[in-house]
């Protein structure tokens, strides 16, 4: 004790003598000071210019900005401009006294303290300025599992994804698992909570694997990390990459989501290098599986919740079936039956779908005769498998209409599980095959793929991949790999983990093979294959394979051949009589190729990508060749002078970029192109002007029904997905008098212009107005008009037009001049501008009653854009509302002069010689905008006006609204309730706001329950005059009560957030991040004025934040504590309190304060204190609370 006396005593003087010397200091180093803090100040700037260089680098390289980087930056700008106030402070330090200058004291005094403390923050924040990068590569989205028809809405699914995410925010659950019968939408709900628990940011990285059957162990480890952001050098040795990944996801204390996909068995999270969850706190995760015992006992033990994702109630199946079936309330004649049917499907969402598609506009007789079969049939010879979802996938393959559509889908089985079906494989094998009896050209069989293909996704046996290619659910892959083995057709198809090639397998029964190698060395001889007719090998990696010259003996009805990814020497195809479609893509192909030769019946040829040094002549004998893809790896091959002309029936050939400079070879392409009298697809990339018209001008345009023609280089010249494209970069005005351009450009659906000196209308390039035109580029070029209507334009001028994209047109003044009428630009969905400094409307009211379609638009960087919507030039034209009925996304941005949205719909007024617009959508309709985006848009007040129709903003959904310098709010109460269905809202840098939802004049009739009541996500960045967030809101109203995470950074002005009143509503919340805020005071202050908020007498002063986990107060010099009024405070869910640079801060609150998970406060710097001493400083903790302290 006596010690412990001593020690104290030794403090007490401590204190008591350093503070006075402290004083003298000020006075004695004032100079030294203030030189300091200049000095400092010049340090940071310099260290500022380094970091802003190298986050300017990383935005061009399309990085994510890390946001701690971005907060340095944003606080540098914060102490600059109270460091400036203390130096030019300096003036006032002196004094006159008896006409001589004194040195005033207590000036120097205050002026040196506050000089010394502010070089402290400045060394603090240059500290802080170390960083080892600034951004990140940004994680690829996820593509989530395609669902047919919203089931998101149907309470089955409402309460079981609720239940989910309070478990993932559960401290003592560390895995989760849901678990269903096939099709039942794990997936669906697994992709849902991950974008939900994104949007809450209730974790620092999310990351998703797809497992599936195989469990390919490289590919799930390649899965993660590419959502991590984690790059693994090595490819093939599993431990060392599992070393990796694992230093990823247990090196730090970041809140991580791992969710593994389609788990068909116990998986070990080792060996892939997930750490085990009891090892690492914040790591949690995610299973989905088809089987309930997928799981190991150490796992089981963890579980504290399982969920089964259960089949539609009945009432929700018949909804979803009903709706999939096109079943009308008045459809009395098949009604009684599809109900049967639908309960015979037993609630699978999958199922559902599917059925109801293949019966759509079904006569009464297919109703009871799938009625019968769905009663009857029966898929058992898959264990595991519930033979309910089978029948369904067999019933509605059985029920498509033709065979062609059967044999395809079952072709799409052969490739592997989650992989994008390529359409062209699909025509190749098809046309190899020949599966279609009634397509004589290889056009008509491209046509009748793309059009099965289609009929197969909208009965969702097959699913939307992306342009190039469909994708299949594995479900439906397993039935039809099932259908294969019993009916005529037997498939094999292995691929994950081969090596070699499969043993112990007969192949006398197999049509086609599929295999899929991580590794192969040889091919094997002596195989006996005699009904094998599609053989398709793929290596992970080009590995040498050697193929023996007995390979291919047995394989005598072989009528596809597709080597992928492979070095191989091809002397032995010579017995392949029958071969119809050879592809040898992605290959490196080596000596002698003139055994190609021999395939006389072969009429599809692709070297796509692959290697070829000599071209062999022989290829000139194949006289059936209809398509032939050159577009080598290595640029153009030589080609033997004269062997296309021996080609008579070649219809396709893609020659992909070409940069030859060679005269001989140049003549040799020119003359054997030119013999080619039935092409009637073409495609080429050349940035030989000259070269390309010599080709065209000797083409049979008006054969092409599919070209892709490129003037320049362009990077996608390697797809198939185009029908009729034209891109020219960088031409001179000659070559748009080409007759081959100028019939090119009358047929073209897809037009890329960029030609510097031409001025005329964009519609003088084709008398006929581009009717058929689906997609128009026009950049960096002289247009002036886009359309000039003065004088006659053709009916219909780009009626087909979906898409214009208008870039860097310094002349362009306006996209349409004169009245146009529907259809031109009717089917008008996206259009994008960008810096075009000359335009200043886009387009009159006419023009804009045309754009019915218009989905997308993003306007940027037209300095002299006045308005979106002009007046037309028709006297006495009556105002009215205008409606764009699909507009989705609105972005503008930096458009200097801006001052409507629509002429003549509000009044303009000037303010420091800025036209101002009190508000942007007034007497506009926007029905279906979902985003918005304005950026740089000074002239604007508000964001939302007066007497707008209340669905006008229905479906607003996301604002963002940054620089818009005289803007003073975003909503007032005539227009909160637009905002009803709005779920984030940011707002940057806007120098005028002063309320952001004024309720002021809030009528009863108004009072819908829930105002704001979806907004989940508020960012308030930057605000210096923002006094508040909401003002005058009325007793009743229910406002923020699904807000999960509010950020205020920077807002100089705000003393408090929210009436306690207020606060008590706001019972969602689970962040809050005050930071840099130099007025504020307290969270919660008083109650506002008003006649409707007076203190009830025996009201319980309290107010509880249930779901509050992280509160963090950083860099507030006037904060005193959270609320100064005697509320006791309930915080149950709080486990994170951040208090950082709060000088004034003498205690928590004025009343008690409950916060039984706290356990210690965080004070910036890697310093915390226990709770139980906090209360030396006056945070108070109840008895429940210092229990739980530690």
């Amino acid at each position: 004790m006596a010690e412990i006396a001593l020690c104290a005593a030794e403090k007490l003087a401590e204190y008591a003598v350093d503070p006075i010397l402290n004083q003298f200091k000020y006075l004695f180093c004032y100079t030294t000071n203030m030189q300091n803090l200049r000095d400092e100040l010049e340090n940071l700037e310099n260290k500022r210019i380094g970091v802003q260089l190298l986050v300017d680098e990383a935005t061009r390289n399309d990085q994510v900005i890390d946001p701690e980087v971005l907060k340095w930056l944003q606080n540098i700008d914060g102490i600059k401009k109270e460091a400036d106030e203390i130096l030019k402070g300096t003036t006032n330090t002196q004094m006159q006294c008896l006409s001589l200058r004194c040195p005033n004291l207590k000036s120097r005094y205050s002026m040196s303290k506050k000089a010394k403390e502010k070089t402290d923050e400045v060394l603090d924040l240059q500290g802080q300025g170390k960083f080892d990068r600034v951004g990140y590569t940004k994680p690829p989205v996820q593509m989530p599992y395609q669902t047919p028809h919203d089931v998101e809405g149907f309470e089955t699914r409402i309460s079981t994804k609720k239940e989910i995410l309070e478990a993932l925010k559960d401290e003592d659950i560390s895995i989760i698992g849901i678990c269903g019968m096939p099709g039942v939408g794990k997936t669906t709900l697994a992709n849902e909570i991950m974008t939900e628990v994104k949007f809450e940011n209730l974790f620092d990285d999310v990351a998703m694997a797809v497992v599936s059957k195989d469990q390919d162990v490289i590919k799930i480890q390649d899965q993660l990390a590419e959502m991590l952001g984690l790059k693994i050098e090595e490819k093939t040795n599993i431990i060392v990459r599992a070393g990796r990944l694992r230093g990823r996801l247990g090196g730090d204390d970041k809140r991580i989501l791992i969710i593994l996909d389609d788990v068909w068995e116990d998986i070990n999270l080792e060996t892939i290098g997930i750490p085990s969850p009891s090892g690492r706190k914040g790591l949690k995760f995610l299973f989905t599986s088809r089987f309930e015992h997928v799981y190991s006992d150490e796992q089981q033990k963890m579980f504290t919740r399982k969920f089964q994702v259960k089949v539609l109630s009945k009432d929700e199946a018949w909804q979803l079936f009903r709706d999939a079936a096109g079943i009308s309330d008045n459809a009395t004649d098949v009604k009684a039956i599809a109900e049967q049917v639908a309960e015979e499907c037993g609630g699978l969402p999958l199922a559902l779908v599917t059925v109801g598609k293949a019966l759509k506009n079904g006569k009464e007789h297919a109703w009871r005769n799938a009625l019968q079969q769905l009663q009857n049939s029966r898929v058992t010879n898959i264990k595991g498998m519930h033979n309910l979802v089978y029948s369904q996938i067999e019933f509605s393959y059985n029920y498509l209409e033709s065979n062609e559509a059967k044999s395809l889908l079952l072709l799409c089985s052969l490739f592997p599980e989650d992989q994008i079906i390529p359409i062209e494989c699909l025509v190749r094998y098809a046309r190899g095959l020949e599966l279609f009896q009634n397509t004589d050209t290889l056009l008509e069989t491209r046509d009748m793929v793309y059009s099965i293909a289609d009929d197969l996704k909208s009965c969702y046996l097959l699913l939307s991949g992306d342009e190039e290619g469909v994708k299949m659910h594995d479900v439906v892959r397993d039935v039809c790999l099932s259908i294969a083995s019993k009916d005529k057709h037997e498939y094999m198809e292995k691929h994950s983990g081969l090596k070699e090639w499969p043993k112990g397998y007969t192949y006398e029964s197999y049509t086609a093979i599929s295999l899929t190698f991580d590794f192969l060395q040889r091919l094997p001889s002596g195989l006996k294959c005699p009904k094998l007719k599609l053989l398709r090998v793929v290596l992970s990696e080009p590995y040498w394979v050697d193929i023996s010259q007995e390979f291919f003996e047995n394989m005598q009805e072989l009528k596809v051949l597709d080597f992928n990814s492979m070095s191989i020497e091809i002397t032995s195809l010579k017995t392949l009589t029958s071969l119809q479609t050879l592809c040898l893509d992605y290959c490196t192909l080596n000596n002698d190729l003139s055994t190609i030769g021999r395939l006389k019946k072969l009429e599809i040829l692709s070297f796509y990508h692959s290697s070829l040094y000599d071209f062999p002549s022989e290829i000139s004998e194949l006289s059936n060749l209809k398509s032939l893809d050159l577009r080598f790896k290595q640029g153009p091959c030589p080609l033997p002078p004269g062997f296309l002309m021996a080609l008579k029936k070649l219809v396709e050939l893609y020659l992909g970029y070409l940069d030859i400079g060679d005269d001989e070879l140049e003549r040799n392409y020119i003359a054997a192109i030119s013999s080619l009298a039935g092409l009637n697809t073409f495609q080429i990339c050349t940035d030989n002007s000259k070269f390309m018209l010599q080709i065209l001008r000797k083409l049979r345009l008006e054969k092409l029904q599919r070209f892709q023609i490129v003037r320049g280089y362009e990077e996608n010249i390697g797809n198939y997905h185009f029908k009729r494209s034209l891109h020219l970069f960088d031409i001179d005005t000659s070559m748009l008098s080409e007759p081959a351009i100028i019939s090119l450009m009358r047929r073209t659906d897809d037009l890329l212009l960029e030609v510097k000196a031409w001025k005329n209308p964009v519609t003088e390039l084709d008398e006929d107005g581009f009717i058929n035109l689906k997609k128009l580029t026009l950049q960096s070029s002289g247009f002036e008009y886009l359309i000039d209507a003065t004088d006659f334009t053709p009916a219909g001028t780009f009626s087909s037009l979906q898409e214009l994209y208008l870039q860097e047109l310094s002349k362009m003044k306006n996209l349409w001049t004169g009245l146009i009428k529907s259809p031109s630009l009717c089917n008008l969905r996206i259009l994008k501008m960008h810096q075009c400094p000359a335009i200043r409307n886009l387009f009159p009211v006419s023009v804009a009653k045309c754009l019915v379609n218009l989905k997308i638009a993003e306007i940027s960087r037209c300095i002299k854009l006045e308005e979106i919507v002009s007046r037309d030039t028709v006297e006495n034209e009556i105002t009215e509302m205008l409606e764009f009925p699909v507009l989705n996304h609105l972005n503008l941005q930096s458009l200097k002069s801006f001052k409507h949205f629509r002429s003549e719909s509000t009044a303009v007024s000037t303010v420091n010689n800025i036209a101002v617009l009190e508000t942007l959508f007034n007497q506009v309709a926007l029905p279906n905008m979902e985003v918005l985006e304005v950026v740089h848009l000074n002239c604007l007040v508000k964001m939302l006006g007066e007497n707008m129709q209340i669905n006008s903003l229905y479906k607003l959904r996301v604002v963002v609204v940054r620089y818009c310098n005289n803007m003073r709010t975003i909503a007032q109460s005539d227009s909160i309730k637009l905002l009803q269905n709005l779920r984030s809202l940011k707002v940057v840098k806007c120098a005028a706001v002063n309320v952001l939802f004024d309720f002021e004049g809030l009528t009863m009739e108004d009072r819908a329950e829930g105002i704001l009541g979806k907004l989940n996500s508020l960012n308030l960045i930057d605000l210096p005059k923002l006094e508040y967030i909401l003002r005058k809101v009325p007793k009743g109203i229910q406002v923020f009560r699904d807000l999960r995470s509010l950020k205020l950074i920077v807002c100089g002005s705000l003393r408090y957030l929210f009436s306690p009143s207020v606060a008590n509503l706001i019972v969602g919340l689970e962040i809050l991040t005050v930071d840099n805020c130099s007025a504020l005071e307290e969270i919660i202050g008083r109650e506002e004025e008003t006649s409707e908020t007076e203190n009830e007498e025996g009201t319980t002063r309290k107010i509880v934040f249930p779901k509050l986990s992280q509160l963090h107060l950083r860099y507030l010099k006037s904060f005193k504590m959270f609320c100064s009024q005697d509320y006791n405070l309930v915080f149950p869910s709080l486990n994170k309190l951040f208090i950082e640079a709060c000088p004034a801060m003498n205690k928590f609150c004025s009343g008690q304060l409950s916060a039984r998970k706290l356990k210690k406060v965080e004070l910036g710097k890697n310093q915390f204190i226990d709770i139980s001493d906090f209360q030396i400083s006056g945070l108070q903790a109840t008895d429940e609370q210092q229990t739980h302290s530690t």
